[in-house]
């Protein structure tokens, strides 16, 4: 007959192995939830292979640009990191399918402001600032667009297209402010205009698109995708044909709330590696196919400025005449200092240019202003009908 305190004991240990591997992966799951947002242990290695991977091609394309010669370039991917990753992302809602680069990064290469964008001014601060900006008579630029626009590429927030162009027009009264983040599409800069940058009281407004709807029409999206608004998760969004009217449609309605009340806009088609230039910075199948459609994406973009009044620049022709363009290109279409240096200087000279031709400029903003109050002090009584005055 069985010893009924071994048999006891035996139990007691199978319990106890039993909770302890219960125990254990709670723990790890715990961990995970609590460190890592909503991913499971095999996203968590997934994820942290992908880091991996995407700090050595990041050290690659640091070390064969000259710009970072003085940089360190440990901190400086550090600071990247900081902003792709997608911990402690603002999320505005997944009916836009939209996140943003992380807030209030404050590194000794790249600032973001609380919204994620690169600003040294929290967002409150950018609408108060373009307010008195009116009042002193200088005027405002807002600058839309995805990560080549943020200034991803460059070694300090001053060396940036929107800081240099800032810069360069300081003289001529104008300030600069930078709404543009990562993975922006025309969808998103719609949405940005609309919610954000109209109330920076904008004079003229910079939207720098392509890169990112072309991949729409090139990529699969892996790890989330990109701004697609309520035609997320659809078929449609697999039919060139649909895609192409998508982006259309999206920079029309861009371009006519950014043209009312004599704002001026241009729009500007991202200059992109081995596109009208001889730069091939990253050797992948991929961008082949990029240039593929990179000319339907130019003609839609010159087709929407003209019919709504704006200002269209190709940028890919700046660098074409150019025998060592990859001085230019960071990777494939974002931009080291120099090209961004260039982008801005293009940027300022069509801007000059604009106002020489522009009318007289006249201040719907304060007319607004005025108008409201001249309503709210109005009396109205005696001027409708309610059920008490039956």
């Amino acid at each position: 007959m069985p010893d009924s305190n071994t048999s006891k004991k035996k139990i007691f240990i199978s319990v106890a192995i039993i909770f302890g591997v219960v125990g254990s992966y709670l723990g790890i799951f715990y961990i995970t939830q609590v460190f890592l947002g909503p991913l499971s242990l095999a996203d968590f290695l997934i994820s942290k292979n992908t880091m991996e991977n995407h700090r050595r091609d990041l050290l690659k394309k640091i070390q064969r640009d000259a710009h970072f010669k003085d940089i360190n370039a440990k901190e400086y991917i550090k600071e990247l990191e900081k902003i792709i990753t997608m911990e402690k992302k603002r999320n505005l809602g997944e009916w836009v399918s939209f996140k943003s680069f992380t807030p209030n990064v404050v590194g000794q290469y790249i600032t973001t402001n609380d919204y994620g964008m690169r600003s040294q001014w929290s967002l409150k601060e950018m609408v108060e600032r373009a307010s008195k900006n009116r009042d002193k008579g200088i005027r405002n630029i807002i600058i839309l667009g995805g990560s080549v626009a943020f200034g991803y590429g460059a070694v300090s927030d001053d060396q940036t297209i929107s800081r240099v162009l800032n810069q360069t027009l300081k003289e001529d009264r104008y300030e600069v402010f930078n709404l543009a983040q990562g993975g922006f599409t025309s969808f998103m800069d719609l949405f940005s205009l609309s919610t954000i940058g109209l109330y920076l009281e904008p004079d003229i407004i910079i939207v720098m698109e392509g890169d990112a709807d072309t991949h729409h029409l090139v990529y699969e999206s892996k790890g989330g995708e990109l701004a697609w608004g309520l035609f997320s998760g659809s078929e449609k969004k697999f039919d060139p044909e649909f895609a192409l009217g998508f982006h259309y449609q999206n920079l029309g309605a861009l371009l006519r709330l950014g043209t009312h009340q004599n704002r001026r806009v241009i729009l500007a088609l991202q200059p992109l590696s081995g596109f009208e230039n001889n730069s091939t910075i990253d050797k992948d199948e991929k961008i082949k196919i990029m240039w593929d459609f990179y000319p339907r994406i130019r003609e839609i973009m010159r087709l929407v400025a003209k019919e709504n009044g704006a200002k269209f620049i190709d940028l890919s022709l700046i660098f074409k005449d150019e025998t060592n363009a990859s001085v230019n290109f960071f990777d494939k279409s974002h931009l080291t200092v120099t090209g961004q240096r260039k982008v801005a200087q293009v940027f300022a000279k069509t801007i000059r240019n604009l106002r020489d031709e522009g009318p007289e400029a006249v201040d719907f903003f304060r007319l607004r202003e005025k108008t409201i109050r001249n309503i709210l002090e109005q009396d109205f009584s005696e001027k409708y009908k309610t059920v008490e005055d039956d």
